[in-house]
């Protein structure tokens, strides 16, 4: 028998059926074999492509040039923030300076906080006087006495001093003098000529590939020479 059955041939018999019904249930069940492989498989998961997860890149950047800002001369550690390196920064064109601070006590600089006399400051805050400011009482943490309520760059102290030779203004403890932004200053013009240096790579280690925006041939001297020129 078991000779019998090693000599033997198999062959599959096909059996037609001729019903409607049948054959559109059967191609019915292939259409949606169809569009499962490729609406999910192929076209949303992708999964004919091979994904680098590891993605080594890196961005550097730095700004070259001097400028001037009035009897000033600023360089790039001046003017430039955060310290330079890092993928993002800020060119500071505009500066409003406020030489030989000291925490002391000095007159406010703010219009809202003019004065004729000391009752004018006692109890003063940012919703009195004739200024720009708007909002309620800045009482500082931990201060009981109402004379002492926050300004714009300091405490009131309750009294009424000169700020200069015809205007008087209520006095502050805080850091003295206190910052004026509400004069005009110029920009540094310089900046719109200064030369910006990006340097960015990237790696994908899965595929051995590696791009980066600088030519292969470029030498550490060519770069340090390189500056931007407006011609």
């Amino acid at each position: 028998r078991c000779l019998a059955d090693f000599f033997a041939y198999e062959t599959t018999k096909s059996v037609v059926v001729k019903s409607w019904v049948v054959g559109a249930i059967n191609r019915a069940v292939q259409l949606l074999i169809l569009s499962y492989f490729i609406g999910w498989v192929f076209l949303h998961e992708k999964a004919y492509q091979v994904r680098d997860t590891v993605i080594e890149s890196s961005v550097v950047t730095k700004v070259k040039g001097i400028g001037k800002y009035g009897d000033r001369v600023l360089d790039t550690a001046d003017y430039v923030t955060p310290p330079q390196g890092t993928s993002v920064f800020v060119v500071v064109t505009k500066q409003i300076l406020t030489e030989n601070q000291a925490q002391g006590v000095c007159p406010e600089s703010e219009a809202a906080y003019q004065c004729t006399a000391d009752r004018d400051c006692q109890g003063k805050s940012r919703t009195t006087g004739s200024g720009e400011f708007g909002g309620g009482p800045q009482r500082l943490w931990g201060l009981s006495s109402p004379l002492l309520t926050a300004a714009s760059t300091g405490v009131l102290t309750g009294r009424c001093v000169p700020y200069n030779e015809t205007l008087h203004t209520c006095e502050i403890q805080g850091w003295c003098p206190p910052e004026v932004d509400t004069v005009s200053v110029p920009v540094m013009l310089e900046a719109e000529n200064f030369t910006l240096f990006i340097k960015n790579s990237i790696r994908f280690p899965l595929f051995g590939f590696e791009k980066a925006n600088l030519p292969p041939h470029a030498t550490a001297d060519e770069l340090r020479h390189c500056r931007f020129h407006p011609e």
